[in-house]
């Protein structure tokens, strides 16, 4: 296989992937997604950007931004896809029963809200818990602090939230203004690979622009009622930094349904969990049951009844997806099976009349 150690390492391989390449063929290469568009993607190789058709076997599950791929370079097509590493995922758009990987084998994300109209603590929270369940890094980047006036209350309401592990840094920059340019810079070294997760007109666009050095990504103005922008991104992709490192662009999320897999709610809400952990009863249900320990937290203020409720209610959005995908599975199983049985006496029915 023609490999280049140096040039895929900075293309984001880890010896994870790396273990998956065979070394036998010529003509195959390692490959980094960096748009799909139906049957066609856009890759980067260690020898440059390539072109390649997706062959029917490979589009189920779809191809998303930031998988490894092997492609036949004579063909231009995939030959084979790599397992992924992390995904970060949220329930699609409009229903809770199937699954939309946003990106692949990222490494961090940068949560990016503006301090204007589109901050909000709870959106953060539901951030946070997508996160956790991928198991990748956080920076909260509270973009357009020239124009804010209350930057350090802000900042000190998503340190209160934070409490998920993987968070590395909150900061308030303005890149257009000159608040902290350069640190956005500073969690994008080379061979990481961020995503970029945020609403239209928080900035974006704005920092993808600031981090290459040039305009490569439109902006647009935001709505002065509510401080919403246009959504100036309208595709995902991957995008090499000149500095090291890789991008991933987003568009704004207008919905942010979860979709979790793992422990990630329990993950991004540590300090509730932790006063669950101390109630008298395992079982408590924090409604009156004594010896309970989130009471106890919410009547002398170590917990927030608004952080309580946030809690609840995506624990609430968690179970209730959770619940209609089992009933989405039982229905194709069921329905799977009806189909086995009709083909069996069909079969039969054939054998009976030879």
């Amino acid at each position: 296989m023609n490999t280049d150690s140096s040039a895929l390492t900075a293309l984001g391989l880890s010896s994870f992937h790396s273990r998956q390449l065979d070394d036998d063929t010529s003509n195959l290469v390692p490959a980094r997604v960096t748009r799909v568009d139906h049957a066609r993607l856009e890759a980067l190789t260690a020898s440059g950007p390539v072109v390649a058709h997706i062959p029917r076997r490979h589009r189920t599950p779809p191809l998303v931004v930031g998988d490894w791929v092997v492609l036949d370079e004579d063909a231009a097509q995939v030959v084979r896809v790599l397992e992924r590493r992390t995904t970060l995922c949220r329930a699609a758009a409009g229903t809770s029963t199937e699954r939309q990987v946003i990106a692949a084998n990222i490494d961090r994300v940068f949560v990016v809200m503006g301090l204007d109209g589109d901050f909000k603590v709870r959106r953060l929270e539901r951030y946070l818990a997508l996160c956790a369940d991928a198991d990748v890094e956080v920076v909260v980047l509270l973009t357009k602090a020239a124009a804010s006036s209350d930057v350090e209350a802000k900042v000190a309401a998503c340190r209160e939230v934070a409490t998920y592990e993987g968070v590395v840094a909150i900061a308030a920059v303005d890149v257009v203004d000159g608040v902290a340019p350069e640190l956005p810079a500073r969690h994008v070294e080379a061979g990481t690979t961020v995503a970029l997760l945020g609403s239209s007109g928080a900035g974006k666009s704005t920092l993808v622009n600031h981090l290459l050095g040039r305009s490569r990504m439109a902006t647009g103005h935001v709505r002065s009622g509510d401080d919403r922008g246009r959504h100036t991104t309208t595709h995902r992709e991957l995008i090499a930094l000149p500095g090291g490192g890789l991008l991933v662009d987003n568009p704004g999320m207008r919905e942010l349904a979860l979709w979790l897999d793992g422990d990630g709610l329990d993950r991004a809400f540590g300090d509730v969990e932790a006063f669950a952990s101390a109630c008298h009863f395992s079982d408590c249900q924090h409604d009156g049951e004594p010896g309970c320990a989130i009471e106890a937290a919410l009547d002398d203020g170590r917990l927030s009844y608004a952080r309580f409720e946030s809690y609840l209610q995506l624990q609430r959005e968690a179970e209730a997806n959770a619940r209609r995908r089992n009933q989405k599975q039982q229905r194709e199983h069921e329905r799977n099976f009806s189909k086995h049985i009709r083909a069996t006496q069909r079969a039969q029915r054939r054998r009976k009349g030879n």
